[in-house]
């Protein structure tokens, strides 16, 4: 799940449970664990439900809050029984999931329930973002006070890298995922294997313009009202199908020693001449890094 889906859910949830004390906290009797660490917020109220990236964050009044990454594949699904049939209402998260994680009875007889296996934290919530995972992550996408000049002196700041894993990169901004990273990548027509130091700052700003785009349809996708463009991937996860637009198929490789895989359209995307001996990089198969 992408950082604009992931806060899609998180406003979603917001305006079903902010300002409610959780009357139950059912788990799984063979997960103590959780049953430690979750029921003792039985009893609390909600005061708000937001994200940071692809983190999904509760926090309660009592000072505690719930941090949830969607590492696996998992549902958020709702019930409510004063509820009309209205878009609101229908389930907050389109992924199939597992066995239930955690039921939470809500004031007012709305029951949340979370399947899967997430990657789940429990902090005060004064330390949420002074944890390692959260501490040095950069401007959220969507955030539009996070400007183009300071997104390119975010770039020329880190580490050199390839464009594919300098858009992964949370330091930077958060909330682009690989989806967002390959689709990102085809429409601004640069090939993943670029390194962030031929760029120009031109296709730099590029990729945050084409970035936020992308972004702003997929929450408004998430929160049901999808814009104009394209709901379907161009890349990502096509490896051997033909591109829409020129009809070559489209490759797949890792993306460095982290795994991430890049798709990419070797015409479409192919890498820019270098005012170099060998004119051309290099073809960047195992080469990402």
């Amino acid at each position: 799940m992408e950082g604009p889906q992931v806060r899609a859910l998180a406003d979603r949830i917001h305006a079903l449970v902010a300002g409610r004390a959780v009357d139950r906290i059912d788990v799984p009797a063979d997960r103590w664990q959780a049953n430690v660490l979750l029921k003792h917020c039985a009893g609390r109220q909600v005061i708000r439900v937001q994200s940071r990236g692809q983190w999904l964050i509760w926090d309660f009044s009592h000072g505690i809050s719930w941090v949830f990454f969607p590492l696996r594949q998992w549902r958020w699904s709702l019930e409510d029984p004063l509820a009309s049939a209205s878009p609101a209402h229908a389930p907050l998260a389109a992924r199939s999931g597992k066995r239930p994680l955690l039921r939470l009875a809500l004031s007012g007889g709305r029951v949340l329930t979370l399947s899967g296996r997430p990657i789940f934290l429990l902090l005060m919530t004064d330390a949420v973002l002074r944890h390692p995972a959260l501490k040095d992550m950069g401007p959220d996408i969507l955030d539009l006070t996070f400007t183009i000049p300071e997104w390119v002196r975010r770039i020329r700041a880190a580490r050199p890298q390839t464009i594919s894993r300098t858009l992964i990169n949370p330091a930077i901004a958060c909330g682009i995922g690989n989806e967002l990273k390959c689709e990102t990548l085809f429409t601004a027509r640069l090939h993943p294997a670029c390194p962030v130091s031929t760029l120009p700052a031109a296709a730099l700003e590029k990729c945050l313009t084409v970035a936020r785009q992308l972004s702003e349809a997929a929450y408004s996708r998430a929160m049901g009202n999808p814009l104009p463009l394209h709901d379907h991937p161009r890349v990502h996860d096509r490896a051997g199908e033909p591109c829409d637009l020129c009809g070559t198929p489209i490759e797949a490789d890792h993306s460095g020693a982290d795994g991430h895989w890049s798709w990419f359209c070797p015409t479409c995307q192919a890498p820019q001449l270098q005012p170099n001996l060998f004119a051309r990089l290099p073809h960047a198969h195992r080469a990402f890094e």
